[in-house]
């Protein structure tokens, strides 16, 4: 007796075929995740270094009494939305034996899931030195 053609797939085959399928679609969901894990981080990071900066920028624009007695408004807050979940705090050291020259600290704290994150940037800044005349 002559063999017949065999026509069509098995199902040994078919589910051979899915289960291939189902782990390269499972694989590429993992790295579809972990990419936007990575634009997340990548996101934040970039918004905490330019509200750093921007904390930075605005210290520079204190007087030199300012410097030495931080106001509440300056020394600790939090920005308006949408990024109303950073808040700042500064801090102002003078520089040991160095009239007029501030180290300057700018923190940016969030919440990362259930723990604090923390950002710190960090300058001096200086300022001329007020000369008084004495004996007149």
């Amino acid at each position: 007796m002559p063999r017949r053609a065999r026509r069509g797939i098995s199902l040994f085959e078919a589910v051979a075929g899915l289960t291939i399928v189902g782990m390269v679609a499972a694989s590429a969901m993992a790295a579809t995740a972990r990419e936007m894990r990575t634009a997340a981080r990548a996101r934040r990071a970039l918004e905490v270094e330019a509200l750093a900066t921007s904390r930075l920028d605005w210290m520079a624009l204190t007087t030199d009494v300012q410097l030495q007695s931080l106001p509440d408004s300056i020394a600790r807050g939090t920005f308006p939305d949408p990024l109303a979940e950073y808040s700042w705090r500064t801090t102002v050291e003078p520089v040991a034996q160095e009239s007029g020259l501030y180290d300057v600290a700018v923190s940016i704290r969030w919440k990362d899931g259930d723990k604090d994150a923390t950002y710190d940037l960090r300058s001096r800044l200086y300022r001329r030195p007020v000369v008084t005349a004495r004996g007149r």
